[in-house]
């Protein structure tokens, strides 16, 4: 018993190493609520890239602040009058043609660390809205520790 414990937990610690590139999930100063997802999506980033700025652009409560081929900046603002920093980084893959993305948004404000999955839902909401999760070979990757409340978010 105590070897299968040991055998999921190395599981889980790899596989929260993975999805975060050996990296830490949030920014070691993050006392905030956050949430990181990684998509892989089988279409070019540069599709991916204007799909998503379409997208931010379309929905009112985003403001764009730096768009570069590889990257998007942006700042969300709840319906509370909150501001959550949102970011999209795109990375081409080799093996599909497609594209790696890695979301994450963080919220402004410390005591903000229980958000009913606000974070998630800033960037699930852009990515829904700009169809990409219809694209082909569409994948998700996150869980609780990646991304606070996913898992009883209410987009």
């Amino acid at each position: 018993m105590a070897l299968r414990i040991l055998g999921v937990s190395c599981a889980i610690f790899m596989g929260t190493w993975v999805l975060t590139g050996g990296k830490d999930a949030a920014p070691a100063t993050t006392t905030s609520a956050f949430c990181k997802i990684i998509w892989l999506i089988g279409v070019p980033c540069t599709e991916v890239n204007s799909a998503i700025v379409t997208q931010i652009k379309a929905m009112g409560s985003y403001t764009l602040s730096s768009v570069t081929s590889a990257a998007i900046q942006a700042n969300h603002t709840s319906g509370v009058g909150q501001i959550e920093s949102v970011n999209f980084t795109m990375t081409p893959t080799s093996v599909i043609l497609g594209c790696h993305v890695q979301g994450t948004s963080v919220s402004a404000v410390w005591y903000s660390l229980f958000d009913n999955g606000i974070n998630f839902c800033n960037l699930r909401n852009v990515i829904k809205g700009s169809g990409l999760y219809k694209a082909p070979g569409f994948l998700e990757f996150t869980n609780e520790w990646l991304c606070l409340g996913c898992g009883f978010s209410a987009c």
